[in-house]
């Protein structure tokens, strides 16, 4: 089992499609589930999502920015 802490596993391709989603300024779920469709051509689930984004989180990948109304943007 890998130690490095950046190791995403069999959750690297979801995290890859989010990050370039981040790529061009911050954005909330809805969106970044809308850019990891239009990149890969497949529907990112919201489990997969928000699971992917705490563990992109958790490494220090990605932040959450002040919250927008109801949503809670990351960059």
């Amino acid at each position: 089992m890998p130690t490095d802490d950046l190791d995403l596993g069999r959750f690297a391709e979801p995290s890859l499609y989010i990050l370039a989603s981040l790529s061009d300024g911050p954005k909330h779920g809805y969106l970044i589930m809308g850019d990891v469709e239009a990149l890969s051509g497949r529907p990112l689930g919201p489990g997969t999502l928000y699971g992917a984004l705490g563990r992109l989180e958790t490494r220090g990948l990605i932040e959450p920015v002040g919250p927008d109304a109801r949503r809670r943007p990351y960059r």
